[in-house]
């Protein structure tokens, strides 16, 4: 005789949605049950009530209770039962649904290890400088995989995928591991490994496929927008966990909108977020789908219309006079003076400032195109006097171990400088960049000059700085003063 009172228990629930009535399958998590519901494909996983569900008949649930019988017991005791009402007054609740389980949950791990190119005695090595609890020191010490150079205090490697891909197994347990942007991955399989490495992996999770990535690749995305893309993909793919990719791949518009409204709902994401989800999503199915999908139907959020923040000349002066590192502050009068990019002024080379005609060559900026700017002269002094002291190689602004500089350290100073010279103006790097173009606007500057000298395709987007500009809104005279109280 069986034993059938340690069996688990699958407890059925009533649902209303979208004019339609469903059965909700509550039981704790289980192999056995997880494995019988995939075999049939009348139970459906429905992203909306992040469950597993069938549709209400008195028939589906007698085919459950028949289904489950060898391994749970299904109770209807719940059937009709209804969460009793809380109230909850919450600004950043309303109109949105909670997540029971995030489509990628990350893990918890130690640290970040950030690997970095160099070359010693002609050899070319991969390092890192990391300081690690005694009793893992001695554990890599003697794992075979990484050395240890004493004197420069940096655990090393061969420069080559053999060791590189053993490396980032042997750390990604403990460590989430980042590559420095002197260093080139042009191997898929370690860029996808690399990518994914935050993220719980169970038997169900879906790794970005290799072709959309070798799509990316061979057509020279940037390496934020693959990035970016491959992010969105990924969430998008491990959303549907009761679905198989191939049964993804055949997707229709339908789903996709509604991947996105159902987004919307439960976290309340910014349009822009959308926007770049939809263009992720769009190229994947481009890439992948073997059907005919009208990928123009796909609807996406409209864009706000923000204007962007600027710093007023005086804050400028004040924030580079606050800047005691000459480097510092060339750097960031430099982004201002030339309405530079973060990532343009990191990549910037000596030869890239043509001193005798007062320009910058930038090349290679957003979109892969190449343009000149202009440069003010107390720019080319400092930069002339930058070149003297700290002798740059590759790049014109180097960092700690040479190579570029860091963005993230480049951030910090303007935050440090804004709050030692007293600017409350919200605002980022990039906001330098609006200033620039804001003040040329202000000091008649055409605008299709200003167009130029941002590296923008098209002239609405430079408009914008038309609604910024305060210099002929601040002549007008209000209809209050007119008014004599």
């Amino acid at each position: 005789m069986n034993d059938t009172s340690f069996k688990p228990t699958i407890y059925l629930n009533r649902i209303e949605l979208d004019g339609n009535t469903y059965i909700k399958l509550y039981y704790k998590p289980n192999e056995k049950i997880l494995h019988r519901i995939k075999q049939n494909d009348w139970i459906n996983y429905n992203v909306k009530l992040s469950a597993w569900c069938v549709n209400y008949t008195e028939k589906s649930i007698g085919l459950l209770k028949e289904l489950f019988s060898d391994i749970a017991d299904v109770s209807t005791k719940h059937l009709n039962w209804t969460p009793r009402p809380q109230l909850r007054v919450k600004a950043n609740n309303i109109g949105k649904w909670a997540y029971e389980t995030p489509a990628l949950e990350k893990t918890e791990k130690k640290g970040t290890i950030t690997l970095l190119p160099y070359e010693r005695d002609g050899k070319k090595l991969i390092g890192f400088k990391y300081i690690f609890p005694k009793d893992q020191y001695h554990e890599i010490d003697n794992s075979n995989i990484l050395n240890r150079d004493k004197k420069m205090q940096i655990w090393y490697i061969a420069a080559n995928k053999f060791q590189l891909k053993k490396t980032i197994e042997y750390l990604m347990p403990q460590y989430i591991v980042k590559i420095s942007s002197e260093l080139k991955i042009s191997d898929l399989q370690l860029r996808c490994m690399l990518l994914e490495q935050s993220y719980k992996k169970d038997r169900y999770f879906k790794s970005c496929p290799m072709d959309f990535l070798a799509y990316m690749q061979l057509h020279n995305y940037s390496r934020s927008t693959f990035d970016t893309y491959h992010n969105m993909v990924l969430r998008f793919l491990n959303t549907f966990k009761g679905h198989s990719l191939s049964r993804i791949n055949n997707f229709g518009v339908e789903e996709i909108d509604s991947y996105h409204k159902i987004w919307m709902q439960k976290s309340a994401p910014s349009a822009s977020l959308i926007n770049q989800s939809v263009n992720a999503i769009k190229l994947y199915y481009k890439v992948i789908s073997k059907q005919t999908l009208n990928l123009e139907d796909i609807q996406r959020p409209l864009k706000n219309k923000n204007l962007p923040s600027i710093y007023s000349r005086k804050e400028i002066k004040r924030i580079i006079e606050s800047i005691e590192n000459k480097k510092h502050k060339t750097m960031i009068f430099l982004i201002y003076s030339a309405g530079l990019r973060i990532s343009e002024l990191i990549n910037l080379r000596v030869e890239d400032i043509l001193v005798d005609r007062k320009m910058v060559f930038i090349k290679g900026g957003k979109g892969m195109k190449d343009r000149y700017s202009t440069l003010a002269e107390a720019a080319l002094k400092m930069i002339s006097e930058d070149i003297k002291e700290y002798k740059p190689g590759k790049y014109l602004f180097e960092g700690q171990y040479g190579g570029k500089y860091s963005t993230t350290s480049l951030r910090k100073i303007l935050h440090r400088a804004k709050q030692n010279a007293g600017v409350t103006t919200p605002g980022s790097v990039h906001t330098l960049r609006h200033s620039f173009a804001t003040h040329l606007l202000e000091n008649g500057t055409d605008l299709r000059y200003i167009q130029e000298l941002l590296g923008h395709s098209s002239t609405k987007t430079t408009e914008i700085y038309t609604h910024v500009s305060t210099l002929n809104i601040s002549q007008i005279k209000s209809p209050g003063d007119m008014i004599n109280l």
